[in-house]
């Protein structure tokens, strides 16, 4: 891929705002810019290869695993993230990414953004924000799921998903099917077959309406 289009997949992240366009061009001159395909995995727990991933197209999901070996998915990602960013700290981050769909991603390595943080006051400000913001996300998002019931957990999912993955429709919201249950009970800390009871029943209610391809959502505040 040529550095101009580098330049200009770089400048559809709002993190890299801080830095001048030559900053950006010189950054835009040291990344790769890769494709994978849907269920490729693209960071392995720990990060070994120490790498800061900006995710230009398409979703990812994150998570780690458990003693036992069980996947536990934290978050999704959209287009415009960036994932493996604790890697500038001590790079022992259990977390994995795999790709939920055909994704493009660009990719530096750990001491060549280091090298661009210590040149720019600004930009180092914003990356160790993007840390402190992502862990505060988490620790939102597990009080957030303190004291409702699964009914409740997967409701919240379903409004979050569609405002932040999908699209308004005229008075509907329709978001890809980017998810198995199983993955939307990992992170509602629920069960799979809750997950099919509620999707079901809030099917037959005429709330939502899903398929392989789309989930669509009309009206989720009446259930």
């Amino acid at each position: 891929m040529q550095t101009a289009a580098k330049l200009w997949y770089l400048e559809q992240f709002d993190l890299l705002q801080p830095l001048s366009k030559r900053e950006r061009q010189e950054m835009a001159e040291r990344m790769s810019h890769i494709r994978y395909k849907k269920d490729d995995p693209i960071m392995f727990p720990f990060n070994s290869t120490k790498t800061i991933y900006m995710l230009k197209e398409g979703a990812v999901k994150i998570g780690n695993y458990t003693d036992t070996g069980e996947e536990n998915l934290k978050y999704l990602l959209k287009g415009g993230s960036v994932f493996g960013e604790m890697a500038l700290c001590d790079g022992n981050a259990t977390d994995f990414a795999v790709a939920v769909e055909d994704v493009l991603v660009c990719t530096i390595r750990v001491e060549e953004l280091q090298s661009v943080m210590a040149k720019n006051k600004g930009f180092n400000a914003a990356v160790y924000k993007l840390i402190g913001w992502r862990l505060r996300k988490l620790e939102n998002k597990i009080a957030g799921l303190i004291g409702k019931d699964s009914k409740s957990r997967i409701i919240d999912f379903l409004q979050n998903f569609a405002q932040d993955f999908g699209k308004k429709e005229g008075e509907q919201w329709v978001v890809k099917n980017l998810l198995t249950n199983k993955e939307i009970a990992k992170l509602t800390f629920t069960s799979r077959q809750t997950v099919n009871s509620t999707l079901n029943k809030l099917k037959k209610n005429g709330n939502i309406d899903f398929d392989e391809k789309y989930i669509r959502i009309f009206d989720l505040q009446n259930v």
